[in-house]
């Protein structure tokens, strides 16, 4: 970055580099001056200083929008992260009133998080903080780090194998379960609770449940088995566990979820649960933030709402702060 955009940027208003930072998340004057409160002409002529004031156009108009210069993508990152510094210190000193409050939460959640934590969130919001809205971010796994990084997401909650640069809380734990349809667990001699055989369950035909935290290679059930030469047989593979209720009624197929997955599931459906003959590793659940929310009020105030959500079906006699 030059001496005379770095003198440049000394002598911006901080308007203007928050139009900068909403044309650059836009890609669109227009939608800036929306998202700012502002008049089209008079984000245009807040954009023309801006470019005489650093000397380069900035963003180029095309096809697809506001595509920004080589000096727009340099600068991006520092702007951001100046923005959201002088918003967290804003907020540090001031009170946070969740029976007041207005504020908008974005959610990145794997499928664990989302179907566990996110309906328990909203019990909690309904009675304690009705105006707090959810967002619930879908994206892939790799692009987490970044969207927490540029505050396109508040948190993070999941399965998820993360940067240390990120605050990370480990909020609980659990074991997976075998549910099977409860007539066809009768005809099999399999109880409710009970230690399914070893020889049983590698002979049952199996669904497996490959959400976007866990890859193919790595299911923690197919690494034990790997450890003692067992294999199972796979007929059915599924990208989400909330399914199963639908599926396994009537069937001679058998899943292995994780714990919290499956009171929702014999919620809707007549399902045996049973345990599995071997140990595997736990499902391990991570809340993640940035390190510049740490002090923000009502960030560590929805904090606290994860912590003390009471999930009956996860250890969580394990949990540990680390980042």
């Amino acid at each position: 970055m030059g001496e005379k955009t770095m003198n440049g940027l000394n002598n911006l208003d901080l308007n203007l580099l928050k139009l900068f930072d909403a044309i650059y998340r836009e890609r669109s004057v227009s939608a800036a001056a929306d998202r700012l409160n502002m008049t089209q002409p008079a984000a245009s002529n807040a954009l023309n200083r801006l470019r005489q004031a650093l000397g380069d156009q900035l963003f180029v108009r095309t096809r697809s929008g506001m595509e920004p210069t080589l000096l727009a993508q340099s600068i991006a990152g520092p702007v951001q992260q100046g923005l959201k510094e002088i918003g967290a210190s804003i907020l540090e000193g001031m009170s946070f009133c969740p029976e007041e409050s207005e504020r908008s939460f974005t959610m990145l959640a794997t499928d664990v998080g989302e179907e566990t934590y996110i309906a328990a969130l909203m019990k909690i919001l309904e009675t304690s903080a009705p105006n707090i809205d959810i967002r619930v971010l879908e994206a892939p796994l790799e692009d987490y780090e970044n969207l927490l990084e540029f505050g396109y997401a508040d948190f993070a909650i999941g399965r998820l194998e993360i940067s240390d640069r990120f605050m990370r809380e480990h909020i609980a734990s659990c074991c997976y379960s075998v549910l099977l349809c409860a007539q066809y667990a009768e005809e099999i001699g399999v109880a409710e609770d009970s230690v399914i055989p070893y020889e049983l369950y590698l002979s049952l035909r199996h669904v497996n449940v490959l959400t976007r935290a866990t890859p193919a290679n790595r299911h923690p059930v197919d690494m034990a088995l790997r450890q003692m030469n067992g294999q199972r047989r796979v007929v059915l593979t599924l990208p989400h566990a909330s399914v199963l209720s639908g599926i396994l009624p009537g069937t001679t197929l058998v899943a292995t979820v994780p714990g919290p997955a499956i009171e929702p599931l014999r919620a809707r459906a007549n399902l045996v649960q049973a345990r599995l003959p071997f140990e595997t590793e736990m499902l391990h659940v991570l809340l993640v933030w940035h390190r510049r929310q740490q002090l923000d009020k009502g960030h560590s105030w929805m904090r606290d709402q994860f912590r003390a959500m009471p999930m009956t079906s996860w250890d969580l006699s394990d949990m540990r702060a680390t980042g």
